[in-house]
């Protein structure tokens, strides 16, 4: 059944052909003045031409910008802490991040240090609450984390080695520009991180301890399904621009949050997939890859009707007189054939990742709650993750 539940996603956005051409007229309507673009300096960007295009349609409109390039995956604070410093110094009412979900966390970052005195780092460890912040305004660049319309950010502190999340509705962009056919050059383990990173999105929401199955159930179904669909064929098919335009929105919609309300999400999958990008720095989208057959396998059985649910109505799997059990476990099999289809790790080994470091990264999960666990659909405590890490080392597929 569906609990209470509050959600409001103010994002505006321009989503089309050529949309890039709006970008000054909507900043004007917003009445900006002075921005500042933050983006990673790739090449992509000079070479499409998209951040002069940017600059130009700002221009035209007599806004003034400057830049602070630099992203990498997984989002310094270090590099926030620069943007937060140069967004003060000159006086810009509004970040635009132009790129991925990396890009957008970090100018939802810099847009909350900017407007406070507050240490921004403090937002992420949780030990005050932002009140405000300036206005973000997100070009996607690559669909993948749907920071775009998303109330939260993902900041790597790599001098203490923590990678941590913040969560608020003010960290909602404010407008979002959403250009499809600029995705058809992404590199295709870049496409196929970004795909897994949607699908994850929507499993967090969708393994649920409820039973029951309601319309926020059929929707995820229906998501998952197509993303399955579409997934491997725009990799086949790179300048397919219904595709494209597809996963661009598939993105936004799997983590603005419409398929979690009302209900117990679990997240562990990404939890202990964090910590090997925080210690190992390997790509989010590849983390959760290697992480969730194994994650899938371990709790299965405690919560067999909604697995087995989720491999008829996401994979076509066939009943054939078969224990939920015995469905449930082929929908693994078959979501870890469709990651590595697109050719993305499913275990350790396939991407030389060590296991000296699991003890390392048990200590730095933020195991809470009375019970000093996490997840939704079934609980787990350190013993649980070290299991889950053990077995993503070897991807045992012995059922």
């Amino acid at each position: 059944m569906l609990n209470n539940f509050e959600i409001r996603i103010g994002t505006q956005f321009i989503f089309g052909r050529n949309v890039v051409s709006q970008v000054g007229k909507r900043m004007r309507g917003m009445g900006i003045h002075r921005v500042l673009i933050h983006h990673d300096g790739g090449k992509f960007l000079y070479d499409s031409g998209i951040l002069n295009r940017i600059k130009e349609s700002l221009q035209k409109e007599d806004i003034y910008s400057t830049e602070l390039a630099g992203v990498r995956p997984n989002p310094r604070l270090s590099l926030v802490r620069k943007g937060i410093e140069l967004a003060k110094r000159e006086k810009v009412d509004l970040i635009f991040a132009v790129g991925g979900g990396s890009v957008i966390d970090s100018a939802k970052a810099i847009a909350m240090g900017a407007a406070t005195d507050d240490d921004v780092w403090d937002y992420f460890t949780g030990a005050k609450e932002p009140v405000n912040t300036l206005p973000v305004a997100a070009f996607v660049t690559y669909p993948a984390a749907g920071s775009e319309s998303s109330a939260v950010a993902v900041i790597n502190n790599a001098e203490e080695g923590k990678k941590l999340l913040g969560s608020n509705e003010i960290l909602r962009p404010a407008i979002a520009f959403m250009q499809p056919e600029l995705t058809s050059t992404l590199p295709d383990f870049l496409s196929a991180c970004g795909i897994v990173d949607m699908f994850s999105h929507v499993c967090e929401r969708y393994f649920s301890p409820d039973e029951e199955i309601g319309v926020i159930d059929r929707m995820a179904e229906g998501i998952l399904k197509t993303i399955v669909a579409v997934g491997s064929k725009v990799l086949r098919e790179p300048d397919n621009y219904s595709c494209r335009a597809e996963l661009m929105w598939i993105a936004t919609i799997a983590q603005n949050n419409t398929v979690g309300i009302g209900r117990v999400q679990d997240w562990a999958t990404h939890e202990i997939g964090n910590e090997l990008s925080a210690l190992y720095d390997v790509p989010h989208g590849a983390t959760i890859s290697i992480i969730m057959g194994a994650w899938m396998r371990y709790v299965y059985k405690k919560k067999p009707f909604r697995f087995c649910r989720y491999a008829k109505e996401v994979f076509d799997v066939k009943s054939e007189n078969r224990s939920d059990e015995e469905i449930a476990y082929e929908g693994i099999l078959r979501t870890e054939e469709f990651f590595r289809g697109l050719g993305m790790p499913t275990s350790f080994k396939d991407f030389d990742i060590p296991t000296n470091g699991i003890e390392d990264m048990l200590d730095r999960i933020a195991f809470r709650g009375t019970d000093d666990r996490i997840g939704g659909i079934v609980r787990l405590n350190r013993d649980d993750c070290r299991a889950i890490y053990t077995a993503a080392f070897e991807n045992n597929e012995q059922q």
